[in-house]
């Protein structure tokens, strides 16, 4: 599953991301640390699509996942969000999408930030 495969990327810099390695998760979180007190990240896969068909096979597959940052303590937008993308572009996911929320209920800063990568198969 491509989330775990970027959940172990992202998890290599997570000293630098300030983000304790056991708040990272795919594909849900788990009741007990929905609110909590430091920074969580959930990565899920939106979809994987087989395409770049030649003579009706296909030669690539897309894949696409959704990165969301629940910010808490003392974490850093900014780098947080830069050290991410530079991270994924190294392996080769580039993002297509980004955008803040704050939850309404906490007033938290939320980040959701979506990748693709192409893979030829």
């Amino acid at each position: 599953m491509i989330s775990k495969d970027v959940k172990n990327i992202l998890l290599k810099r997570s000293d630098e991301l300030k983000i304790n390695p056991s708040y990272f998760f795919t594909q849900n979180i788990p009741q007990d640390y929905t609110e909590v007190d430091e920074t969580t990240i959930l990565i899920s896969e939106i979809d994987s699509i087989y395409s770049g068909r030649a003579s009706d096979i296909s030669t690539t597959k897309d894949s696409r996942i959704e990165i969301q940052i629940f910010y808490r303590g003392d974490t850093i937008p900014d780098i947080t969000e830069s050290i991410i993308n530079q991270e994924l572009e190294k392996n080769r996911f580039y993002q297509y999408d980004s955008y803040p929320d704050v939850d309404p209920v906490t007033g938290f800063l939320t980040r959701t930030m979506k990748y693709e990568k192409t893979e030829v198969i």
